[in-house]
């Protein structure tokens, strides 16, 4: 048995799990629900069997062995964990949750900034003006402080991983161009994808397959 990764066929809050699976060489699979988005009353119910919590569920990582993984930062760790995607020391350990914090800031205010989910044109404009580079100037700035390539140690993390998807996923596909004043992330964006694993997996027809966000997210 494979391990199955429970969300929409889209990328959001699964992306990065996804991709840190995919860096890590861990096997998985898809399991999308049926009937799609906003899931069934019965979707719910299975999700809720499985993962426990009576809240949200997805996404949830099952592995071959039944054990199982819920909440999209939690997931992303303990897949940091099993894939050595992980540093050992506390200070790297703390700068990777700091990290993750820092990606889901942006994603949370690129949510907000979803015109077909009820955004206004103001608060799309908000967030390719103000919000978008406030943020990646942000990361923008631990990056060169970085004493390598990379965001933490000396090799690729999840803190790579999920500062990688807002920037792209929530970032730079919404808003092309957007890194063009961030000369240090756009490079480091093609070393994120250089990584084998992730390179295969979004040269796949898995990621070919997922709703993706671009501009029309803004209404443009």
């Amino acid at each position: 048995m494979t391990a199955k990764l429970h969300y929409y066929p889209a990328t959001g809050r699964g992306h990065a799990i996804r991709l840190a699976l995919s860096a890590a060489n861990i096997p998985f699979e898809d399991a999308y629900p049926e009937g799609g988005f906003p899931p069934s009353a019965e979707v719910k119910e299975g999700w809720q069997k499985i993962g426990g919590n009576t809240t949200t569920n997805v996404p949830m990582l099952v592995l071959a062995d039944g054990k199982v993984f819920s909440q999209s930062s939690a997931v992303l760790r303990a897949v940091g964990r099993m894939g050595g995607l992980m540093p050992k020391t506390d200070d790297e350990l703390y700068m990777v949750d700091k990290l993750i914090a820092d990606a889901e800031d942006l994603r949370s205010a690129a949510y907000k900034s979803f015109v077909p989910w009820g955004a206004t044109p103001e608060m799309a404009d908000a967030f390719i003006n103000k919000v978008l580079p406030l943020h990646l100037g942000n990361l923008e700035r631990q990056l060169k402080n970085s004493t390598s390539d990379y965001f933490v140690g000396d090799s690729l993390t999840v803190a790579d991983i999920s500062v990688y998807d807002v920037c792209t996923n929530f970032g730079a596909n919404r808003v092309p161009g957007a890194l063009n004043e961030f000369p240090a992330l756009k490079a480091w964006v093609d070393k994120v994808e250089s990584n084998e694993g992730i390179k295969k997996y979004l040269a796949s027809d898995s990621y070919a397959g997922l709703m993706k966000f671009g501009p029309e997210t803004l209404g443009k």
